[in-house]
């Protein structure tokens, strides 16, 4: 490709010599005026002579001003499209471009771009906060590090703020890109906000900012950030400007895939919950026990081959889908408020193979194209019930061959069970529940979640009566 006489570049350059032709035109015109002038009228010597001067420092002001233009923008974005050239970009492109046409996930194509166009853009860490339904709040949802960021995007993931008490409201506002090229300098002076804390404690010294926009609605904000400072110019900018176009598209297409998969799967567990009443606050509960617990074990880098933010967000999202198999048990076993005969309990069982297969069916038109999309929420499904000893159901697993999703998700479903009324039981005091975890600790349990679950006792009791608080008011 031509960069020399095509796109960005072009325009500029034929604008550029227009422009030029034009004022020389105009000032060989004034030339012909002011001489006819004196001509004419006879006008004293000095008079001429300041008319004269002054458009000789108009000329060298326009001779500077291009000179200038092409010092400052023509020559530093030809050699940026150079090295784009050499290095040969539009393949990258391509391939992100093809990335999201193949539904990758958003992770994954955060990855490649992270791991492909460092080549161009000097940074060491991207992250992106997403815009609320309400369009009030920033919520900091993904981040990619090189490891040179210390802290990151673990301490930020999660991490909510008003836009209003932002910055970002203006860039959202205008749609404008920005550039902080000294991050200390810039906060020196203001109060320092807590994720402004977090992200110059990690390294951070300069960074770009991007609204990212579908259809004319921002959808949210990505920050390329480098450890060092002042290392971003206009050229980035105008670059970054076009990958945030390409992040945005495949951003909103994967928020929307999984708007539709969430709501897939609230509409299966919903089908429980019409089976038994407390079905559904339990669903609520689990699923933030089993958050807590799993955030528990990554801030302390246990299971950290397996545990990351995006598993962390599936866990979450698919824990309700533990008990899906109940639809196919009967009431008189369901709802008996008395304990299950030997075979009332075979009968009961059963329901680990019968979530796991209805999940297995819902996806299977997906893992046709590669996407194993209930992958988690069949572990879950299936061996919730597994026991750390092997004495549990329905495959008698043992320790780590039972899968970590089903792990956790043991201990804050029988957590949320023993402090819950059922049919069958009155709820347990919180002392008897932890004390009963304590006892279940490398029999029952993993006694790795086990001993992370005790020490935060604090964090999930706070976690307890605010569900609970929730229930009423609700």
């Amino acid at each position: 490709m031509d960069h020399k006489n095509s796109g960005y570049f072009g325009i500029m350059k034929k604008a550029t010599i227009a422009f030029a032709i034009a004022l020389v035109l105009i000032l060989l015109f004034f030339f012909y005026l002011m001489f006819q002038y004196a001509y004419m009228k006879k006008v004293e010597d000095y008079e001429f002579v300041i008319a004269s001067s002054l458009l000789a420092l108009l000329t060298i002001s326009i001779v500077f001003f291009f000179y200038r233009v092409r010092k400052d923008i023509l020559l530093p974005y030809r050699q940026f499209h150079k090295r784009i050239e050499d290095v040969g970009l539009d393949n990258y492109l391509i391939s992100l471009i093809e990335n999201i046409n193949k539904n990758s996930s958003f992770m994954e194509i955060l990855q490649y771009i992270n791991k492909t166009f460092s080549s161009f853009i000097p940074y060491n860490y991207i992250g992106i906060a997403l815009i609320d339904e309400k369009q009030e709040h920033l919520k900091a949802s993904y981040g990619v590090s090189d490891g040179t960021i210390v802290g990151m995007p673990d301490k930020i993931i999660g991490v909510n703020w008003r836009i209003a008490d932002t910055s970002m409201e203006k860039l959202l506002r205008t749609g404008e890109g920005r550039i902080i090229n000294d991050l200390q300098a810039y906060c020196k002076g203001r109060p320092l906000k807590p994720y402004n804390k977090v992200i110059l404690d990690a390294g951070i010294r300069a960074s770009i900012t991007l609204p990212l926009t579908v259809s004319c609605q921002a959808i949210g904000i990505i920050f390329f950030s480098s450890n060092s400072k002042n290392v971003y110019t206009n050229e980035h900018l105008t670059f970054l400007k076009t990958l945030a176009n390409s992040i945005a598209i495949s951003l909103d297409q994967n928020i929307l895939i999984d708007e539709i998969r969430y709501g897939s799967v609230l509409a299966l567990a919903k089908l429980a919950e019409t089976r038994d009443e407390e079905t559904g606050e339990h669903l609520e509960r689990m699923a933030v026990y089993t958050r807590a617990i799993a955030e528990l074990l990554y801030a302390r880098n246990l299971y950290r081959d397996q545990l990351n933010l995006e598993y962390i967000e599936q866990l979450e999202r698919y824990s309700p889908l533990h008990d899906i198999g109940k639809v196919g048990i009967s009431d008189s076993i369901l709802l008996k408020p008395g304990k299950l005969t030997p075979e009332e309990f075979n009968e009961m069982k059963k329901h680990t193979t019968f979530g796991a297969e209805v999940l297995r069916s819902a996806g299977q038109n997906i893992q046709k194209k590669g996407r194993d999309m209930f992958r988690i929420g069949i572990e879950i499904a299936e061996s919730h019930h597994e026991r750390w000893d092997g004495t549990g159901y329905p495959a008698g697993k043992k320790g780590l061959e039972i899968p970590l999703s089903a792990r956790i998700v043991a201990l804050a479903d029988v957590f949320d069970a023993l402090v819950s009324t059922r049919p069958y039981k009155k709820a347990f005091s919180l002392d008897t529940a932890f004390k009963m975890i304590a006892e279940g600790r490398g029999s029952h349990f993993d006694p790795v979640i086990v001993d992370i679950f005790l020490e935060n006792r604090k964090k999930f009791e706070h976690l307890y009566y605010e569900t609970n608080q929730m229930e009423k008011i609700s």
